[in-house]
């Protein structure tokens, strides 16, 4: 058989040794077999009966929504063929428009466009991507063409076909390429994933390369991060930009044979065309007995296998002649591209839309397969309205060839393991089967998760001397796994693919988070977080730590959850043996430091951390206890005060002192605090040890009495800020005062501590104004004993809380951070 020269080479011819075989490819090209058999009478070949007006049922067993009767297709048929027809014999060559014209020499038919030669006289050049240069041509030959690697596909396609342009025009015995403006299309920063997927087809260039890029037909979405021409109407694409990675194209599932024997096909594409009466008796023929448009593209192949005789070792040389009329006429034998060629035609006169394709054919069902040079194919496709265009594959024959000599491929040197995100390097051997170490060839490097798995290769190293060796960039994407590192060796003419797959394991390093807070006022407390990724940052479930605590015996495992997450819910009384570290009344202290380690894996690093928290441990025996005497101090101060104010009219003893006091308080700016003139005034809620201040909008109680331990109490808020007076007089004379401050709680802590750390940037000159706070605390905490730094951290978490938390500042803050203040002496 002949074979067909586009972007490289195409070979039918048989393998070596395979005698039978070719004698079998031969008998079929020349007498191939209809693959459908239509029967008007009774069933068809999707078993239909002739229903006649009835409504047929589509592949999803529903009624097909825009079925019509015969009578209907047969007058859309002749309109259709009134519209896109022009009869040749109405024109004369001279006059004849030059888009309609066929196998006439008409002087300025532009030139150097690609086109399909089917006279033979031309031949197609080698082309690594593409056709990406004018003028070239693709035609017959009887030369074996080159079995070179052109690209990969990831995916199972829509169709066994991949096009690269597409001809319309049909001039000089040869199919062109429609004139037609490209559209920019440009898609940058999109996230490309290398995933085998379900309706979706990946395609990868063995060779950088650029130019016209193979591509589905039907509807899919086109996936790349470059700048790219579409050619809408043309259903092509074009790249000037080099492509060195994969682009991707997400399509719609492919009608059924049951779903096209109902479609209509576009009658709205635009196209003219001119065919003789010779051709339009062929076409009367054909439609006579049909009943739809899949139907009448059924029966033109059924046609031409029953009245034509297919023999692909003729090259047919027309000369002046035009092709595809001598083809029908007179010749009614030839060659794969005169078949092709005249079906395009007679469907075209149908005015079925129809054209050429130049492209690639692929193997069925295949999830990964290597596109060789010599898979060059030429196919018609149709335009149905629904499912855009579709292929037709008729008259078909396989272009795939196996080379006859087997090989040996080898990984000799292979790291094993791998960083994440980084790379590794890989070596071998490549001989044949007697040993001889080959050259000139190449390599696919993958990293598969199993070995079966499909995927698109990392890089491609070249074999010289029998030796390859190349470093590999890991994809960002690839997780933490042992994977199956596989080199593939690429065919050629002569030697066929091998593989060798020893292990890789990608590893990573690791982090833990610890998200617990730093103080606790509980008896209970919890240690979470979660261990990270130390290259993505995402979470890992199901690692093994370990949890302990310093100066105790505790040790408790933890295993990590979804998204890496742990957490331990412990109680004090689990850790024995700590003393605790502040004691007071009501509250006991526990300063406890703990460490979190991960001893790793094989896939994992190992690390650890720790941290330290501030539990206070609350008796809350003892605070019930302290409510019961305050509640019974208060009835008996209330009981008090009722006796020593109530006032007794029924004996009226005037002469008694009692004490019947006017309060007022009044804001003040005096320098005296306090006087005391027979009457005392006492601040029971603040404690000796501070000053007499308190807050904003807080219930403060008074409490006044004379020398006779006679005594009265008052509750009050102050809703500004400010020193305050607060005075008893009885009768008017003024018994006594003493002065207040009433601040907010937060502002008060930020002004202590400003003044703090102002006494501090004397001392420590590598502490300055512009550092945060948790920064000087680091630099604090490096030059304070072990003591004092307890009481700094107690400093710092009350300031930090002031200044950066929105959460309520309260008088025990103001007492802990005051009383920790003067306790490191200022």
């Amino acid at each position: 058989m002949g074979s067909i020269n586009m972007l490289g080479s195409l070979s039918t011819e048989p393998e070596k040794g395979k005698d039978e075989d070719k004698k079998t490819q031969e008998d079929n090209n020349r007498n191939p077999q209809p693959k459908k058999d239509l029967d008007t009478s009774g069933a068809d070949e999707f078993g239909r009966q002739d229903i006649g007006d009835q409504m047929p049922y589509d592949s999803s067993g529903k009624y097909a929504d825009e079925f019509e009767t015969r009578e209907h297709w047969k007058e859309r048929l002749e309109k259709r063929r009134e519209e896109k027809g022009r009869d040749y014999d109405d024109y004369p060559i001279e006059g004849m428009p030059e888009e309609w014209a066929y196998g006439q020499d008409i002087e300025g038919y532009p030139e150097q466009i690609p086109g399909i030669d089917i006279a033979g006289e031309e031949q197609f050049p080698e082309m690594p991507f593409g056709a990406g240069e004018p003028g070239i041509t693709f035609a017959m030959t009887d030369e074996k063409q080159l079995h070179l690697p052109v690209f990969e596909v990831l995916g199972e396609p829509n169709y066994p076909f991949l096009k690269v342009m597409v001809m319309e025009d049909y001039h000089n015995n040869r199919w062109n390429a429609p004139g037609e403006e490209p559209e920019d299309d440009f898609t940058f920063g999109v996230r490309m994933e290398r995933e085998y997927k379900e309706n979706s087809v990946k395609i990868k260039p063995v060779e950088p390369s650029k130019g016209y890029m193979p591509v589905l037909s039907g509807n899919f979405e086109m996936v790349y991060d470059l700048l790219v021409y579409k050619f809408k109407n043309s259903g092509t694409y074009f790249c000037e930009e080099v492509i060195g990675d994969f682009y991707e194209m997400k399509y719609d599932p492919p009608p059924k044979d049951s779903d096209l024997a109902f479609a209509k096909t576009d009658d709205d594409y635009p196209y003219t065309m001119c065919a003789g009466s010779d051709i339009q008796k062929i076409v009367d023929e054909i439609a006579r007995n049909c009943k739809s448009d899949y139907e009448l593209i059924i029966r033109t192949e059924e046609y031409f296998l029953r009245n034509y005789i297919l023999d692909s070792s003729i090259i047919n040389n027309y000369g002046d002649a035009d092709g595809i009329t001598e083809f029908l006429i007179n010749k009614r034998r030839g060659n794969y591209l005169d078949f092709v060629s005249a079906y395009t035609f007679i469907l075209r006169s149908a005015g079925i839309p129809c054209r050429l394709v130049m492209g690639y054919r692929l193997e069925n069902d295949v999830p990964y397969q290597v596109v060789y040079a010599d898979q060059i194919y030429v196919y018609p496709e149709v335009k149905f309205k629904d499912y855009g265009w579709v292929p037709m594959d008729v008259f078909s024959y396989s272009p795939f060839f196996t080379p006859g000599e087997g090989t040996v491929t080898d990984i000799t040197f292979a790291d094993a393991t791998a960083d994440r995100g980084g790379s590794f390097t890989v070596g071998g051997t490549v001989e044949d089967l007697a040993g001889n170490p080959l050259t000139d060839m190449s390599v696919l490097i993958y990293l598969k998760k199993h070995k079966e798995e499909p995927c698109l290769s990392y890089a491609r190293a070249r074999v010289e001397q029998g030796y390859y060796e190349i470093s590999c960039a890991l994809d960002k994407n690839d997780g933490v796994g042992k994977y199956q590192l596989v080199a593939d060796l690429l065919e050629n003419d002569q030697y066929r693919t091998s593989t060798s797959d020893p292990e890789l394991k990608v590893v990573s390093t690791t982090l833990i988070e610890v998200d617990s807070p730093k103080i606790i006022w509980a008896n209970t407390f919890t240690i979470s977080g979660r261990i990270l990724d130390g290259y993505s940052k995402e979470g890992i479930p199901e690692l093994k730590m370990g949890l302990k605590f310093a100066d105790t015996y505790f040790f408790e495992p933890m295993i990590s959850a979804e998204e890496g997450m742990f957490i331990r819910q412990m109680g004090l009384g689990s850790l024995k043996n700590t003393d605790p570290d502040k004691n007071f009344f009501f509250v006991t202290g526990y300063q406890l430091g703990y460490n979190i380690e991960f001893e790793g894996t094989d896939l994992y690093y190992p690390t650890s951390i720790e941290g330290d928290v501030l539990v206070w441990k609350v008796h809350w025996m003892k605070i019930l206890l302290a409510m019961v005497i305050v509640i019974i101090s208060i009835i008996l101060l209330i009981l008090k005060k009722r006796k020593l104010f109530s006032k007794d009219k029924d004996k009226g003893q005037e002469n008694k002192e009692s004490l019947n006091p006017d309060y007022s308080t009044e804001q003040f700016g005096h320098e005296q605090k306090e006087q005391q003139q027979g009457c005392k005034i006492a601040f029971p809620q603040i404690a000796v040890s501070f000053p007499d201040l308190w807050g904003i909008k807080e219930e403060f109680l008074i409490v006044f009495y004379n020398e006779t331990r006679e005594q009265g109490e008052l509750t009050t808020h102050f809703n500004k800020k400010g020193n305050f007076r607060i005075k008893v007089r009885r009768n008017g004379r003024l018994l006594g005062f003493r002065d207040l401050k009433v601040v907010d709680y937060r502002e008060e802590i930020i002004r202590i501590g400003k003044e703090y750390l102002e006494s501090v940037y004397g001392k420590l000159p590598d502490i300055d104004q512009v550092m945060t706070l948790r920064e000087i605390y680091i630099k604090m905490e490096d030059v304070t004993d072990t003591r004092e730094r307890r009481i700094l951290e107690d400093i710092f978490y009350i300031y930090e809380k002031a200044v950066y938390s929105d959460k309520d500042i309260k008088r025990i803050d103001y007492e802990g951070f005051y009383t920790s203040v003067k306790a490191l002496g200022y």
